[in-house]
Formats: C-alpha cells, structure tokens, sequence
C-alpha cells in the first residue's frame, strides 16, 4: 500500500452542513486565508489555486468558480439542474 505524503483536509467526524450564507462566507475565508497563514503569499488573491482572486476581484485565475452566491440558485436536489 503507497503511503500519503500530504492530507489536504484533516480527518474529522465533526462535519457540519452548510446552511446558512453567513456559515458559507466564514469557511470560504477561512479558505482564502489558508495559504497566507502557511506563508504561501501575501494576499489571498496572490495565491494561483484559490477562488479567492474571483471572489475579491470577478477576475478568474487558472479556472472558472461558481461562488456559494450562485450555488444558491442551483436546485442540488436533482441533477436535471445541472
């Protein structure tokens, strides 16, 4: 069995539903300021992986995002919405 060099989310039982735009804006800047607390830039748009560049600027970076703002409006109970 190959062994794991990196975990990208911490194994944890304490998952919480997502169901408030309050509860969504706080984890998605948690996110955004992930890389600046490792170090890995300065600002949470300087950083190429991130989502954060489309979120503070409407400036896309390596790929498109669908913000929790528009997630909203997309019925996740059926797939003929997608």
């Amino acid at each position: 069995m190959e062994q794991k060099k990196h975990e990208v989310f911490e194994p944890s039982f304490d998952w919480k539903e997502c169901i408030s735009i309050l509860y969504m804006r706080q984890k998605t800047e948690y996110m955004h300021q992930n890389p600046c607390k490792a170090g890995l830039c300065a600002l949470p748009e300087q950083y190429p992986h991130s989502s954060a560049r489309y979120y503070y600027t409407g400036v896309h970076a390596a790929y498109p995002v669908i913000t929790y703002m528009e997630l909203q409006d997309i019925d996740l109970t059926s797939l003929d919405s997608l």
